[in-house]
């Protein structure tokens, strides 16, 4: 009875977790691209790690600045002296002749000393710059913290619009296999009553087959796309999502700001660099500091019990205080020219970041203009291939009245059926180009936010 008893309960228990774990895979999300961003911003691992980063830099201003706070530390040393040791004193006090000496044993066997140091940092030249440049290790790490925020509105913008754009390539490619099956069907239904050939009918079950081959590559694309949307938000692949914005909510200015000027404030990159910079000014700044002499305050307390016994505190014994202050200088004198050399790397690290900082600046121009050239190339292809489309549609539709009428041929129909799926692939891939290279515009140009 009691196995009978311990397998249900494995069997409730295997059951539990699985009812758990299908509720947890069927989380489903209705997201809009601004909601989606927001949930990247709070989830995408690079993101969680910048925020960590930049935890770390608030840890780490707040351990250089308690250098500069009093350090106290207190300790407790218990001595045995197996051998007590021996001193040697001139034998004229004890009336022996002069220049001998009487080995004589002063101290006890058990010694317990309790001890607080103190010391306070009065001026170190050293670590006033080191404060400073932890501050600036804070501020490059929230930088970096707003770039990979950047980094990630970029990347979900391109994946949310690659879901639409492929959710639109696999439903006009139903609407054309649907469309192709009807005339398919018509067709054989000619060619039984003996109006038409096989031929014909064969001709547009080929097509019609392209079409189902298409279809089931756009569905497999279009899961992928999800994926690669999910993975973007940092969203676990088992959950589900439906986008609500659409294709034609998203706009697509036909014109653009005649604007290719640089405004260094306006690119994150730019200010990172230019904090590594100043970074590297104050680490030069710290290794000349560390010629200069620092000046210490210090203190030590402590109290001294003697006996030969270990029984300290019975009263018995008495505790000798000892306390002491005073001034500690260390002044730099020679180091085997350490400081020497680590002052000329610091020089050309700080050369390296300046014509970083230079490089980068023709760089972002560079961008700024290359990808208004991509954005415009982009729009005036889109106008291109949507009217393209648009006029494969007519003579798709026109073609098949013709045909139905009896005055075109069925060549002609599956000509002009190929012609408008290649007018409609074109008019998607454009779209979606159009639409990336509207955000690399806009991220070329320091104005790419959730919005």
């Amino acid at each position: 009875m009691s196995k009978i008893k311990t397998s249900l309960s494995i069997v409730l228990l295997l059951m539990a977790v699985q009812v758990f774990a299908q509720k947890k895979s069927d989380s489903i999300f209705h997201l809009s691209l601004k909601q989606s961003i927001d949930y990247a911003l709070a989830n995408q691992p690079n993101i969680r790690n910048a925020k960590l980063e930049e935890n770390k830099a608030d840890a780490k201003v707040k351990e250089i600045t308690g250098i500069g706070l009093p350090q106290i530390t207190g300790s407790i040393t218990g001595l045995d002296y197996l051998q007590i040791p021996t001193t040697l004193i001139p034998g004229e006090f004890f009336g022996g002749p002069p220049g001998s000496f009487e080995a004589i044993k002063f101290g006890t066997q058990y010694n317990l000393t309790g001890e607080l140091d103190g010391s306070q940092i009065l001026f170190d030249g050293t670590y006033l710059v080191g404060l400073r440049a932890s501050k600036i290790y804070r501020t490059m790490s929230v930088q970096s913290l707003t770039l990979a925020n950047i980094q990630a509105i970029a990347a979900v913008k391109k994946a949310y619009y690659g879901v639409l754009v492929n959710n639109w390539k696999l439903q006009m490619t139903m609407a054309d296999a649907n469309r192709l099956k009807k005339l398919m069907d018509e067709t054989e239904q000619m060619n039984k009553a003996g109006f038409t050939e096989k031929l014909d009918y064969d001709r547009i079950k080929v097509n019609y087959n392209n079409l189902k081959t298409l279809q089931s590559t756009m569905g497999k694309v279009l899961t992928l796309s999800y994926k690669m949307l999910k993975f973007q938000m940092g969203m676990p692949v088992n959950d589900s999502i439906t986008l609500t914005d659409s294709l034609q909510s998203i706009p697509i200015s036909p014109t653009l700001e005649a604007d290719t000027s640089f405004r260094p404030t306006n690119r994150i990159e730019y200010a990172i660099a230019q904090t590594n910079v100043f970074g590297n000014h104050e680490l030069l700044k710290k290794d000349r500091f560390a010629y200069m002499p620092n000046l210490i305050l210090i203190g030590s307390v402590n109290r001294v019990n003697q006996g030969q016994t270990t029984d300290f505190f019975n009263g018995s014994q008495p505790w000798y205080p000892t306390a002491i202050v005073g001034l500690k200088m260390n002044i730099p004198i020679f180091d085997g020219l350490q400081k020497n050399y680590r002052i000329q790397q610091d020089k050309y690290g700080l050369q390296e970041s300046e014509l970083q900082l230079s490089t980068l600046k023709e760089s972002i121009s560079l961008e700024i203009a290359n990808s208004m050239t991509n954005l415009e190339n982009a729009l005036e292809d889109l106008k291109n291939q949507k009217e393209n489309m648009e006029l494969a549609q007519n003579v798709e539709h026109d073609t098949k009245l013709k045909y139905e009428a009896g005055t075109g041929s069925n060549l002609e129909v599956v000509d002009a059926e190929t012609a408008l799926t290649e007018a409609e692939t074109n008019y998607y891939n454009a779209l979606y180009n159009a639409l990336t290279a509207k955000v690399d515009y806009d991220e070329a140009k320091g104005n790419l936010n959730n919005k």
